[in-house]
């Protein structure tokens, strides 16, 4: 069965073969465009497609014209998309919606705290998850689909199509109809094609009135008379049903087996809503965190440092970061904790830590010496520091093999948008290495500062431990020795937590 229907549909093509079944089944085409009710849309003798197809066709460009100047405009589909999921959510949801607003976050963070905000935003994300579910975003994706098949439907070109009875033809002008000739139908078979596809989504049981409801609300009349525009998607219905012009296809190519192109709409904007709120939900809650973070930092600062010039650093800087962010293109993500770096090492570790840590390690008497190795081995990776910034910067210079290659990339950016990828490969790079190179000198301070926690205990101690000669070693310090610790220690906790802070994502 299966292969001698390949080969009527083959020999169909061919012209080969099966005549009689083929003549046979133009004739039963034949008899049911003569009994078709819209049988006068098709002249079978002559073949030709009957002027009263084309003039319905007119009276459908005439009814859908006002709607196709709307859709035209990008403002009002905006407005339209945002009104369509309105349409589609009650008033708790509203609400909801309403309670995750950047406008009623901003009044609540003057008065809750991050924590408590932050709480109450996940709950709601919650809420609204089990509000807008699957039934919820089914209707709002089905009226996206009716607003895509109106779209399809009102782009088809039908002023193309009637210039080819009258080159005179104007868009939009419906002053006098034209007085269209019978045309060979061989001639409009495309167009017939086009014009069942794109029709055949618009289906009479759907709410079209609310879809002209909202049309009206933004337009401020209707477009379009209700009615007549129901009377118009019926009208649509019965022509694909009765397969008139299927069968007009079919009958004029010699091709009972012709077919149009059927299409399928398919809308995820329910999802897409859902997921935007989300995502604007999620980016307030970063900016409490951030707001926090930026609290934080600024506290440990100026717990650290007594200098306010905290960006030394010519090239790997916040405002070389800023110049990088203004062309989309990665930021020098790690900008302020190097800089950081680069202070506490010149007017803290230089100074303080390192005379520091040569007292207890020169002058005192260890009695477990790994502990005194390990604090040893931890300064002289952190006074490898410096030198490893100043290869960064020297990377990044007017005369370095990156920074040359970065400003020229950066110069053509605006008339070459493949430089954007060139661009982030060289930033990615150094980024990875001021990570490095932060997180080298965090492991070297958090060595000292535990050793300097077991020192500051040990000096505590009635009968001292880790060091036999703490009097000696008080002796050789121009301040006292555990004024001298405990402070370096909390200047050095303060600076690590610091760099946790500049290196979160």
């Amino acid at each position: 069965m299966a292969e001698d229907l390949m080969d009527k549909v083959f020999s169909f093509f061919s012209g080969d073969g099966l005549t009689d079944d083929k003549q046979n089944m133009l004739k039963a085409i034949s008899k049911d465009l003569s009994q078709n009710k819209y049988a006068k849309f098709f002249r079978i003798r002559t073949e030709e497609a009957d002027p009263s197809f084309l003039s319905f066709l007119f009276s459908l460009y005439k009814t859908i014209y006002p709607i196709k100047l709307f859709m035209r405009d990008e403002r009002k589909m905006a407005m339209f998309r945002h009104l369509t999921v309105e349409s589609c959510i009650d008033n708790s949801i509203k609400e909801t919606v309403n309670r995750l607003s950047p406008m009623y976050l901003e009044e609540k963070m003057k008065t809750v705290p991050g924590e408590q905000l932050i709480a109450s935003i996940q709950g709601d994300m919650e809420l609204l998850t089990d509000q807008f579910d699957y039934d919820r975003i089914k209707t709002v994706n089905h009226r996206y689909e009716m607003t895509g098949a109106m779209g399809q439907f009102v782009k088809y070109n039908f002023p193309g199509f009637f210039k080819k009875f009258d080159s005179h033809f104007a868009d939009g002008s419906f002053i006098v109809e034209p007085k269209f000739p019978a045309v060979k139908t061989i001639l409009i078979v495309d167009q017939i094609g086009e014009f069942l596809t794109v029709t055949q989504p618009l289906k009479p049981e759907d709410d079209w009135n609310s879809m002209l409801s909202l049309l009206k609300s933004i337009e401020g009349r209707d477009l379009v008379n209700p009615e007549q525009f129901g009377a118009m998607i019926r009208t649509l219905r019965e022509i694909h049903t009765s397969k008139i012009l299927e069968l007009m296809v079919q009958y004029t190519l010699r091709n009972p087996i012709w077919q149009w192109r059927h299409s399928t709409i398919t809308e995820t904007v329910g999802e897409a809503w859902l997921e935007a709120k989300k995502v604007e939900a999620l980016e307030y809650i970063s900016k409490i965190n951030n707001a926090k973070k930026n609290s934080q930092i600024n506290a440990l600062i100026n717990e650290i440092f007594e200098s306010s010039d905290l960006i030394r650093l010519e090239h790997y800087n916040p405002q070389l970061s800023e110049v990088l962010r203004s062309k989309n293109v990665e930021p020098y993500l790690y900008a302020d904790g190097l800089n950081y770096l680069n202070c506490f090492m010149d007017d803290f570790i230089e100074k303080e830590v390192r005379e520091l840590c040569d007292i207890l390690l020169i002058r005192g008497q260890w009695t477990n010496n790994a502990m005194s190795r390990e604090m040893s081995e931890a300064l002289h990776s952190l006074l490898e520091i410096p030198p490893q910034i100043v290869d960064l910067e020297t990377v990044l210079s007017e005369d370095g093999s990156d920074g040359s290659r970065l400003r020229g990339a950066l110069l053509r950016i605006d008339r070459d948008s493949t430089q954007a990828r060139y661009i982030n490969s060289i930033v990615a790079k150094n980024n990875d290495n001021a990570l490095e190179i932060i997180q080298d000198a965090a492991q070297s301070l958090i060595i000292i500062g535990k050793q300097l926690k077991n020192l500051i205990e040990d000096l505590q101690k009635k009968h001292p431990e880790l060091l036999v000669n703490w009097r000696e070693v008080n002796l050789a310090s121009k301040e006292p020795m555990p004024q001298r610790m405990v402070g370096g220690f909390k200047k050095i906790n303060y600076f690590v937590q610091l760099m946790h802070l500049c290196t979160q994502a």
